[in-house]
């Protein structure tokens, strides 16, 4: 393809949480594919790192301060450079002073509906608009790379890093991983769910990996799943929290024969693989962060998803759960109907519902 333009470095602005880092890889393969002979580097913050550091279509990884000073900023110019382009999906006053700082040209996007449209206007060479569709992020990234004349390659470029020995000799042959924790308590699905969708499981046949980050919030959860199980010391069953690092869990995944787990950043990188997945959204419209089904094409003016209204819905290897209640998806940090401590929309979605959803996507007769 005959291209406007020819860039030479280019800089992806990735400055986000584990799952939304995930999803900007998307533009650092398509980038790599389209320009083969350029640098390409991705600009992070600490918690964002690892998401990249095995990434094949890089050339670095850029480590900027969350709350950088001036001194940070001189120090990296120095090092690295201005960019032909800086790529940035966000809409924050930061991220835009990032893309105006370190690139000659910038990709990015407006929303006409927030304060400082006009700025952002003037500050892309190339922006698209935001649309109030509830517009999943594929598509929105597909859109951002069409102004460039650069096709997206929709799949995630998830990590990967060699499982260590003493951990492969723990894990069966063939398993499933469940991810029982989620980011924060709005998007907890009730632990009492989770212990009784395993010990069903178990009842089944499943061998199932319980994965889990090395945090107090997650160690707690998962400990509370186990201790509700009558036979927690399963020969089936394997714990895996805090064993292994970012990409060594997405390593397991990837060997899995399936992944469950909540909207969170393990669904994503799961996505970045030829596995069925079965997530649990709730707050979040699943139209926008379900996870991409492996393979699938993108649209540019078609949902994928539906957001409520329809309690499973499968797209390729993705099968999404969620309450049909009317007040989903409502994007908040709190319950504004229950103080309970889970939400009455995740409490919709039944154990029953989840093994169903399980079976249908991962059916025991092929493990």
């Amino acid at each position: 393809m005959s291209r406007s333009n020819n860039f030479k470095k280019i800089l992806v602005i990735a400055t986000h949480c584990i799952g939304d880092s995930l999803l900007v890889t998307v533009f650092t393969h398509s980038l790599r594919a389209a320009y083969p002979d350029a640098t390409i580097d991705v600009l992070v913050n600490s918690r964002g790192k690892a998401v990249f550091e095995s990434n094949p279509y890089i050339d670095n990884v850029v480590e900027i301060s969350r709350r950088a000073k001036l001194g940070e900023y001189l120090r990296l110019l120095r090092d690295f450079g201005r960019y032909d382009l800086t790529v940035n999906e966000r809409l924050n006053d930061r991220t835009l002073i990032y893309s105006l700082l370190f690139g000659r040209k910038r990709l990015g996007p407006v929303h006409n509906k927030l304060k400082g449209a006009w700025l952002r206007r003037w500050a892309y060479n190339f922006h698209i608009t935001e649309r109030d569709t509830f517009e999943h992020k594929m598509s929105r990234m597909a859109r951002m790379l069409d102004l460039i004349d650069v096709d997206v390659i929709p799949r995630l470029v998830s990590p990967e890093e060699t499982i260590p020995l003493h951990v492969m000799k723990r894990l069966p042959e063939r398993y499933v991983v469940i991810h029982t924790p989620s980011s924060n308590e709005i998007k907890q699905w009730p632990v009492e769910h989770w212990s009784l969708v395993i010990e069903h499981l178990l009842t089944l046949g499943y061998k199932i990996v319980l994965t889990g980050a090395p945090s107090s919030r997650d160690r707690d959860i998962v400990k509370g799943v186990l201790e509700a199980i009558p036979n927690p010391s399963h020969s089936q069953l394997y714990n895996a929290l805090g064993d292994l690092t970012l990409a060594q869990m997405s390593m397991l995944i990837k060997n899995s024969d399936g992944f469950i787990g909540p909207d969170s950043g393990p669904g994503h990188m799961a996505s970045g693989f030829p596995i069925p997945i079965i997530t649990l959204i709730s707050v979040a419209p699943a139209s926008v962060w379900a996870p991409w089904p492996y393979g699938m094409s993108v649209s540019r003016h078609v949902n994928l998803y539906t957001n409520g209204r329809l309690p499973m819905q499968r797209q390729g290897n993705v099968m999404v759960l969620q309450s049909i209640r009317g007040c989903v998806p409502c994007f908040k940090n709190k319950c504004a109907i229950s103080d309970d401590v889970y939400s009455p929309c995740l409490q919709d979605i039944t154990p029953d519902q989840v093994v169903r959803a399980i079976q249908e996507m991962i059916p025991l007769k092929e493990l």
